[in-house]
């Protein structure tokens, strides 16, 4: 599933949020959206999958257009991860069966529960199956809200802050997860992320924004410390240790 964005603007208001945003990724790919607090991260995110409606532009999912589909015809393609997962009295299990929703015409079928059962293993949540997500850790519920993501059976998935508010451990376990899950069942993702070094990590291209609009689009070996420094406003050298490049302020 080949993503592409054209000339994306979005205004709250009468004040502009983003302008002429493009961009394509292909399958097996996860892009990292950055830049500071208020650039537009999360609202970009939201305008592809229409949770936001663009003023102008388009979204493309292997050549079909976003806006020619309804809201429940987009959640089977497009899953998205939120910054902050509505409490709930939900169980783990039952959690993860919501996200079959999109895919449901009058009731629940045997196969919905046998997905949901699947992917549960595969995260490694067997153990927490019949738990209630209020009883969650930090890590263990955000690995819950990617199980629901995949649930849906997606071909992108939209990550907002997927490691917000986690421990360094639980940031890599998290990290690992979704960049496993993209390689083997050839998604596309755009997560945007304020951590550098979690994207130089596991991201395969960067696209940056400052003041609403793309300042640099880049792969692992585009990335330089000028671009940084003149999105973030901050000098940085780029320092490779073992197999990764790592961002250390100057």
């Amino acid at each position: 599933m080949r993503l592409k964005v054209a000339d994306i603007y979005f205004s709250y208001n009468s004040h502009p949020v983003l302008s002429n945003v493009s961009f394509c990724l292909e399958r097996g790919q996860i892009m990292c959206v950055l830049g500071v607090n208020g650039a537009g991260k999360s609202t970009l995110l939201k305008c592809l999958n229409r949770i936001l409606e663009p003023h102008r532009g388009t979204v493309l999912l292997d050549g079909a257009d976003l806006s020619s589909m309804n809201h429940g015809r987009i959640a089977q393609l497009i899953a998205y991860v939120p910054q902050r997962y509505p409490e709930s009295g939900l169980t783990v299990f039952e959690s993860v069966l919501m996200g079959r929703k999109p895919h449901i015409r009058w009731s629940m079928g045997g196969g919905n529960y046998a997905l949901a059962e699947t992917i549960i293993r595969q995260i490694g949540l067997e153990h927490l199956a019949m738990r209630p997500i209020s009883t969650l850790s930090g890590g263990e519920l955000q690995k819950v809200v990617i199980a629901r993501a995949l649930a849906q059976s997606p071909q992108v998935l939209l990550l907002d802050e997927p490691t917000s508010n986690l421990d360094l451990k639980n940031q890599l376990e998290v990290m690992e997860l979704i960049r496993k899950i993209v390689k083997q069942r050839g998604l596309s993702a755009v997560a945007a992320i304020h951590d550098l070094n979690m994207a130089l990590r596991f991201a395969d291209s960067y696209l940056f924004l400052k003041d609403g609009r793309i300042y640099a689009v880049a792969g692992k070996e585009e990335l330089t410390a000028e671009t940084i420094r003149q999105v973030y406003g901050v000098d940085v050298e780029l320092v490779r240790i073992g197999n990764h490049m790592v961002v250390v302020p100057a």
